[in-house]
């Protein structure tokens, strides 16, 4: 049961994958995105801490289907961007693109499960996705498994907390063909470990 459940997804995402094997430039992030994430993060910031929200677990499973785009500077100068795409199977996918200060740029892709349930968004985490196939990660490895507090969730934003690194992020809907611009390698060290 385990391993046909294994093949389902894998080949699930493998089939989004496949994107990868092109040289096909990737849309451009739309003008002022990163501005107007980074500002709708110091609202969420700047607000008072308030309870979890009363939410309605299928209403809000359903409005977070699709592509939610976000990005942040690093502690180094660098800056992140992620694209997370949820599905309705309850399967995830998020394409990360760092940027380094010197601009030096490394992408790296992700799959997994997600769900909902009240207040709180959860993930567990189960493989990178690399030009050879899936590399599954270690399922015993607590690091993982993430739930955050939903802060707040509208048609055109969604900003929520990591429970124990009290985090906050903030992401920004997008359009179902909007992409990031990945850079592909095939590099025989191990994958970055999970840092969403």
């Amino acid at each position: 049961m385990k391993q046909a459940l294994y093949f389902s997804v894998l080949s699930v995402l493998l089939a989004g994958c496949s994107q990868f094997k092109t040289n096909k430039q990737a849309a451009p992030i739309p003008i002022n995105l990163e501005s107007h994430v980074q500002e709708r993060s110091e609202d969420v910031k700047a607000d008072a801490p308030t309870p979890s929200p009363k939410i309605v677990t299928g209403n809000t499973r359903t409005m977070l289907l699709g592509k939610w785009y976000g990005i942040r500077k690093t502690t180094d100068g660098g800056q992140k961007e992620w694209l997370t795409e949820r599905s309705a199977d309850g399967t995830y996918r998020v394409d990360f693109r760092f940027t380094a200060k010197n601009g030096d740029v490394r992408s790296q892709s992700e799959v997994g499960f997600w769900g909902v349930s009240g207040g709180t968004y959860f993930r567990i985490f189960r493989g990178w996705l690399t030009v050879d196939g899936m590399k599954p990660a270690d399922p015993t490895n607590a690091d993982h498994y993430d739930a955050y507090a939903i802060q707040s969730l509208s048609d055109n934003y969604f900003s929520y907390k990591h429970v124990s690194r009290d985090h906050v992020y903030t992401v920004k809907k997008m359009a179902a063909d909007f992409r990031l611009p990945i850079i592909v390698k095939s590099e025989s060290k191990e994958p970055l470990t999970f840092s969403f």
